[in-house]
């Protein structure tokens, strides 16, 4: 009989598009977590959560290419040790989706409870994890390489783990429909909360979430396409081809909006300014933008913002998304919805409507005042008045 060393040895090494399409997803996947983690504050955990996403995701991407290719041979105890990943992954996008709209926390045992059905399967797997070598061989050519001969086996060898090792992949699908359903719904209950970003900022929150919504409804479809037409993980490197179209958009989307990709960057004359300028204060925006001048206009941007302080509109912009939890919009329409209460309980504004106080203060439409005041407020202007609560 052929000994498992050659076995082993007679799995062929392949090369194609799809190893090196894998191979460079894997690498990117690794390169983004790392630098999500480096540029990410501590206290955004929407990123946090999408940066431990994108590291599974390289993990799961590595894994497909070194099955794929047949590298797996020289890294044969290692076979399928990355499956308990899978079912991390639809709970860190919902994580990441909900942290971004809500803002809030969850308890500590909430999250664990978000993890346990992957913490439950690696559990499950421990059998398999201490199998010898030939089990985790005939494991992995039987998916890869079903022509090559089995590897004999110790006598006794159970496989009582197999039986949840055998619904992996649809713990996995209904993972993803649950978890991209509760996304939806909480995407669908907090619409309203989404502003229009400002018009130079390309990656806004809810550009994020949509993003993401539809990842959710591309990756269920993909994978109950797989699941359908493949046995075991026959059709795992079209899952990671797909998984890896995601992990470069990301990328892409994150890296647009660097200042590397700003127009004539290299003769930014804010690339030279003094120190001082670099250490902008919120109070110094405050300060500008509190002028009714500015922020009662109809067309404040962030480009005239920064032009007023002597610095870059990112620079700005990013000081009033880490220091407020809002966007540029979020920020000026606090400003006009707090002279708008003033103006609607002022005895010298009896006369005007609602809409037209709306228009008094910067805002183009009824919809678009009504709208910024539940957002700052909670609930509609007449409602708000009738309530007797002061502005914020």
């Amino acid at each position: 009989m052929t000994s498992l060393d050659e076995l082993i040895t007679q799995i062929p090494i392949r090369h194609n598009l799809i190893s090196y399409m894998t191979f460079t997803g894997a690498v990117v996947g690794f390169i983004f977590a790392i630098l999500i983690w480096v540029r990410t504050p501590g206290r955004n955990r929407a990123l946090q959560y999408y940066g431990v996403l994108m590291l599974c995701l390289a993990l799961l991407i590595l894994d497909t290419f070194l099955c794929y290719t047949g590298w797996m041979k020289y890294t044969l105890h290692w076979n399928d040790s990355t499956e308990p990943l899978t079912l991390l992954l639809a709970p860190l996008l919902y994580l990441s989706i909900r942290f971004l709209i809500l803002r809030r926390p969850l308890p500590s045992w909430i999250i664990v409870l978000h993890f346990l059905p992957a913490i439950l399967y690696a559990l499950s797997q421990t059998g398999y994890y201490l199998e010898p070598l030939s089990v985790k061989y005939n494991a992995y050519k039987d998916a890869y390489f079903s022509d090559l001969p089995f590897a004999s086996v110790p006598e006794g060898t159970e496989y009582t783990y197999q039986r949840i090792k055998d619904l992996q992949r649809w713990l996995l699908l209904l993972g993803f429909a649950f978890y991209g359903l509760l996304s939806i719904r909480l995407w669908y209950t907090r619409r309203d909360s989404f502003g229009n970003p400002a018009g130079d900022v390309r990656f806004s929150k809810h550009r994020f979430v949509m993003f993401v919504l539809i990842a959710f409804v591309a990756t269920l479809s993909i994978l109950f396409y797989v699941f359908i037409n493949y046995e075991d993980d026959g059709g795992d490197h079209f899952i990671n081809l797909f998984i890896s179209a995601i992990v470069l958009v990301s990328a892409i989307a994150f890296l647009s909006e660097s200042r590397f990709f700003e127009h004539a960057w290299l003769i930014d004359k804010y690339e030279t300014s003094s120190k001082g300028k670099l250490t902008l204060r919120l109070e110094t925006v405050q300060e500008f933008v509190a002028q009714e001048s500015f922020f009662c206009s109809h067309n404040p941007s962030l480009k005239k913002l920064g032009e007023a302080l002597g610095t870059h509109p990112n620079t700005v912009s990013r000081l009033i998304n880490q220091d407020t939890d809002g966007n540029f919009n979020d920020f000026v329409n606090g400003y006009r919805i707090r002279l708008a209460i003033e103006r609607l309980r002022s005895d010298a504004y009896q006369n005007w409507t609602i809409e037209g106080v709306g228009q008094s203060v910067g805002f183009r439409s009824k919809s678009s005042f009504y709208q910024a005041f539940k957002k700052q407020t909670g609930m509609s202007p007449s409602a708000y008045l009738k309530s007797g609560r002061d502005p914020a």
